[in-house]
């Protein structure tokens, strides 16, 4: 918000409660010592003719910061909206139409991105650093034309489904499978959605977590600025950088691979040094595989593709703690882009036989 009023406190002894405030967003002192973890609240196509409503719920029910990704088109359509976003968040970029844009050159979706950027900072906003593709899709020319602009694409870990018609109660229980630093999909429009913002803020304090901003070098949740998280890392909730570390050596390593199948019952496999270390069969939704091995070297994880329409994407892995980004990672051999398998990179989904390349071990 841009001015926060201080009511003076009474004679009755009440102590205050410091603020700290950082550009538009103030988190309470007490309420960021609560916070075990983080977590990525966000709203896609906005704004529209409910967002008024929606930043009113937030702030009802303190659940912010959020991240809006605007759409270009309704930005410049509705600019006065997006202060009321900013009140409560960040407004990043969503592309100016919306549309499937795998088939785009690179010059295209740059110039569609491009649009978006201005709209949103013509209506007062600050560039954005974000962009989630629509529909989720990436390949190698959307990553690129992104990158030139100095956006980090960004999708989601969990799905609220509040797109395909999901209950006030679905859409809650999507938002209680959150962990430290993921980040949810939910729309701004949608009447089942705001009913749900009550209960999504008051399950999230019970658990102790907390709405933080999403890190443009991580695409993670992590505390707002000024904020402190008293939680300590676990393989699963690491946001660490994909750097090497000193540990582990020739000891044991720890790894999740967090991933899902299109159809279910899809199958990968983790692989360090070109040996087979454990073989999963994939959910729909996004899950946790875990395992551990003291080999040492390469890292991928390998997708055999038995049938049609069985695709998988895997978001990340946390090897010792050390997230690294499927994004991130310049060798997908199991992307189809650019009209053949293999044909791009930077990207969380395979298609075809093949493999994401993860780097080394720590």
């Amino acid at each position: 918000m841009s001015l926060v009023n201080f009511k003076k406190l009474t004679a009755t002894g009440r102590s205050a409660v410091a603020l700290a405030c950082v550009a538009t967003l103030c988190i309470s002192a007490a309420q960021a010592q609560t916070c075990n973890g983080y977590v990525g609240i966000t709203f896609d196509d906005g704004p529209t003719g409910d967002t008024g409503t929606l930043v009113n719920l937030l702030n009802q029910n303190n659940l912010k910061p959020v991240t809006w990704f605007n759409i270009g088109q309704n930005a410049a359509g509705n600019p006065g909206a997006l202060a009321g976003e900013r009140s409560v968040g960040e407004v990043q970029n969503h592309s100016y139409t919306h549309q499937h844009m795998t088939s785009w050159s690179t010059a295209q979706v740059q110039d569609e991105l491009n649009r978006t950027n201005q709209a949103i900072q013509n209506a007062g906003s600050p560039r954005p650093t974000i962009f989630r593709p629509p529909f989720g899709e990436t390949n190698a020319n959307i990553n690129q034309a992104a990158a030139n602009l100095g956006l980090r694409v960004v999708t989601w870990n969990v799905d609220s489904q509040d797109w395909n018609g999901a209950s006030t109660a679905a859409i809650v229980n999507a938002n209680n499978q959150l962990q430290n630093g993921q980040v949810i999909l939910m729309h701004d429009g949608i009447a089942n959605t705001r009913n749900a913002i009550p209960q999504i803020a008051s399950n999230l304090r019970s658990r102790g977590l907390c709405p933080g901003r999403i890190d443009p070098s991580t695409g993670r949740a992590v505390a707002p600025s000024g904020s402190s998280s008293s939680s300590s890392s676990t393989s699963s909730s690491s946001t660490s950088s994909t750097s090497s570390s000193s540990s582990g050596g020739s000891g044991t390593k720890s790894f999740t691979v967090r991933a899902r199948g299109t159809a279910g019952g899809e199958s990968i496999s983790l692989r360090v040094n070109n040996t087979n270390v454990a073989t999963w069969t994939l959910n729909t939704a996004m899950t946790n595989y875990t395992a551990s091995t003291t080999l040492s070297g390469g890292i991928t994880v390998a997708f055999t593709n038995d049938g049609t329409n069985r695709d998988v994407q895997v978001d990340y892995i946390v090897v010792n703690g050390q997230t690294r980004q499927s994004e991130a990672q310049t060798v997908n051999t199991g992307l189809y882009a650019n009209g053949r398998c293999g044909g791009g990179s930077l990207s969380e989904w395979m298609h075809c036989n093949g493999y994401i390349g993860y780097g080394n071990t720590p």
